[in-house]
């Protein structure tokens, strides 16, 4: 980060790539291991006793992260997915990034760390997974969880100098920022705060 200047952060779905990228892997991902199907019904149910609530969002991340962390060349489709999927990253965030930048993002870090590299984003902030497991590391980087991990990595006193995202629901962050900003689904930036 460059002396005298705050941090500046950005959400990575809908916001840095055009889309949801988990749920892009997701698809990619089943249509080369088809037997990942025979899980839909739980991510179904899963989905919905979200929506109403009977269970966090952190066991649905473990719920669906499920049958893919049992594939053994995992890595190797998270390296040809971004191979075909990069492109999808915004041109807006090309055009005004920093080589300071931070992502922060409740996607699995382990499948956001190669496009990060790939893109020049030094500074990954996002849910860690226990590959073992399957368990997401506390604190969850959701919604308040974000800014936990984030004072983590920059400490309590850290100046949030501008927050980019897709979603004015992301509050946790927005509220910390000195200026917030909303991205819509084609590229357009609103200022907010």
């Amino acid at each position: 980060m460059e002396p005298g200047k705050g941090i500046r952060a950005f959400d990575f779905d809908h916001t840095v790539y055009k889309g949801y990228s988990y749920r892009d892997f997701v698809f990619y991902t089943t249509l080369r291991r088809p037997w990942v199907l025979l899980w839909l019904p739980v991510i179904i149910v899963t989905a919905i006793l979200t929506a109403m609530k009977a269970i966090p969002m952190k066991r649905t991340v473990e719920v669906v992260l499920f049958p893919f962390l049992r594939f053994k060349k995992i890595d190797e489709y998270i390296v040809k997915f971004w191979d075909k999927r990069q492109n999808r990253i915004q041109q807006w965030f090309k055009d005004i990034q920093r080589p300071d930048d931070v992502v922060i993002s409740a996607t699995p870090k382990f499948f956001l760390e190669e496009i990060c590299r790939r893109i020049g984003v030094k500074t990954l902030i996002a849910t860690e997974i226990d590959r073992k497991t399957g368990k997401v590391v506390d604190p969850y980087c959701y919604r308040e969880g974000k800014w936990l991990r984030f004072t983590e990595v920059f400490g309590e006193n850290a100046v949030l100098e501008e927050y980019y995202t897709d979603t004015e629901k992301d509050s946790g962050m927005l509220d910390r920022a000195l200026r917030g900003y909303v991205v819509d689904k084609k590229g357009n930036i609103e200022k907010v705060k």
